[in-house]
């Protein structure tokens, strides 16, 4: 860090990002790819493809809609600018001199919507509402315009994750399906009971700890 001439105060903007981007993708992992699958899984399992991808939206949206505004409210309150994007909206804000600055800006000024749709695929509707929300905003609570970006991205955000995982536990049940084709001789329904019974003892000991 000395070497590459960083101040104090870079330095402590950099090791603030890292946990940030850290502690999200943790997250991130065990909330998009571990319980949303399983949900989704279970649910199509228990009522079919189309009645149980409602339900597990049903039940996801208000969860995910919960987690992002407690995120929100530790955000305001630390008044910590954990992932670079308070930074971000003052470097767009000011005279653009210096190559890094034009590129930020260049990227930025694809507008609000490209980045409301790729931000919510990618990460949540907390980071949606946090990168969108107007600087002079920051820490401030949410305006109306904000409550109406942070439930667009509720909806658009889980609507995408339960058709991702819509899609992937079709296309695995219908390889499951022919794997007894492909490969005679295991008891591949002694297997797929098996993971029925974990992933429903996993869902009924999520829905114990919330």
């Amino acid at each position: 860090m000395a070497r590459l001439g960083l101040t104090a105060g870079a330095k402590k903007r950099i090791g603030i990002m890292a946990v940030g981007y850290a502690a999200k993708a943790i997250e991130e992992f065990l909330f998009d790819w571990l319980l949303y699958g399983t949900v989704v899984l279970y649910c199509t399992s228990q009522w079919g493809k189309v009645e149980g991808s409602v339900a597990a939206f049903l039940m996801m949206t208000p969860l995910s809609a919960v987690i992002c505004l407690f995120y929100l409210k530790l955000y305001d309150w630390f008044h910590q600018d954990w992932f670079g994007f308070e930074a971000l909206k003052e470097i767009t804000n000011s005279p653009h001199k210096g190559w890094m600055s034009r590129m930020v800006f260049w990227i930025a000024r694809l507008g609000a919507f490209p980045a409301f749709i790729i931000l919510s695929i990618n990460t949540d509707p907390f980071i949606v509402t946090v990168y969108l929300r107007k600087g002079e905003d920051a820490y401030d609570g949410l305006s109306g315009r904000d409550w109406f970006i942070f439930w667009s991205s509720v909806i658009f955000s889980n609507s995408y994750w339960t058709l991702r995982w819509s899609v992937i536990v079709i296309v695995a049940n219908y390889l499951l399906a022919h794997l007894p084709i492909w490969f005679p001789g295991i008891d591949w329904t002694g297997i797929e009971n098996q993971c029925l019974d974990a992933i429903t003892q996993a869902v009924l000991y999520v829905k114990h700890l919330v």
